[in-house]
């Protein structure tokens, strides 16, 4: 089977016409049927009622369009990623927060870049608890996370070695026309209290907050990445990691909130999970652990 027949059956039914279909696909309309006649003749199925005019979809076509184009766009990404990894040293697989994917992933892989090691990454973005069963389960090579704080032990009950650590902040900050007085109450986005977010800030940090503003919650979601979207279009003041809003704070699109007392401390981390996949060879956990891992949250060093 040619991917082509799969893509001249999307045509036609995407557009409903032999005609149409052939000159999307710039071929003659003869040659167009014999393609679809092949297809069918491979699954063994028929895809179109000849016997009306116009021509009509079965229903084992019309049923199964959407299966059609999942399994084309499988082929092509598998193609890719195979493609990719051909090309590349490695595959590495890669377990990290949402934030931390926008704040730090991106640089991180720019200097290992630079070091000469350019593997074929695999994120897996997720909350803290399903990254840690990811590294228990032996699912991934890498763990990028954070910790309640700086100097937490590393993780137990896990094969996990923590081989670059470092601190971010959670900080408080909106737009400066929101900012609370005495009689504007301040609109809050912020986090449930069970996601790993929520049970950092109401250690201490909210608390404080709701003791010395009035606030209002108007949205509760567990992705910061989110949250730093509804505050840039000006709809309230977030806790979010400074990691993850330093540009925006030095091009003033948003201020901070009591940058000296209302802030809590946390720990990044990056975790190397060895198992069979053999992918952190001694080379790679030395480029690692040669990262300043710091110096990249408080973007002191860019990715080249």
């Amino acid at each position: 089977m040619e991917l082509g027949w799969l893509e001249d059956f999307l045509a036609l039914r995407e557009l409903g016409s032999f005609t149409a279909a052939a000159e999307r696909r710039n071929i003659s309309q003869s040659a167009f049927s014999r393609r679809i006649q092949s297809l069918e003749e491979w699954l063994g199925v028929t895809l179109i009622d000849r016997s009306v005019r116009p021509h009509r979809f079965t229903p084992v076509a019309a049923e199964n369009y959407g299966d059609f184009q999942r399994s084309l766009n499988q082929l092509y990404e598998l193609r890719s990623q195979l493609r990719g990894e051909q090309t590349r040293s490695s595959r590495l697989k890669v377990a990290i927060q949402h934030s931390l994917a926008f704040s730090i992933f991106p640089r991180l892989v720019g200097i290992l870049r630079q070091q000469g090691y350019q593997p074929a990454y695999h994120l897996s973005c997720a909350n803290r608890a399903e990254c840690v069963e990811m590294a228990i389960r032996g699912e991934v090579d890498l763990m990028i996370c954070y910790e309640l704080s700086p100097s937490l032990e590393p993780i137990a009950s896990t094969a996990a070695v923590r081989v670059a650590s470092a601190r971010d902040d959670m900080i408080l900050v909106g737009p400066a026309a929101l900012a609370p007085d005495e009689e504007q109450a301040m609109p809050l986005l912020t986090y449930p209290q069970r996601s790993f977010f929520g049970e950092v800030i109401w250690q201490k940090v909210m608390p404080q907050l709701i003791k010395r503003y009035r606030c209002e919650t108007i949205c509760v979601n567990s992705l910061s990445s989110a949250l730093r979207e509804m505050l840039l279009a000006g709809l309230g003041f977030a806790w979010l990691p400074r990691s993850l809003v330093l540009d925006d704070l030095e091009r003033g699109q948003i201020m901070q909130l009591d940058e000296e007392t209302l802030f809590h401390s946390m720990g990044v981390a990056i975790y190397a999970c060895p198992h069979d996949s053999g992918a952190l060879s001694p080379t790679v956990l030395d480029r690692l652990r040669a990262v300043d891992l710091q110096a990249l949250i408080d973007r002191r060093i860019e990715s080249p």
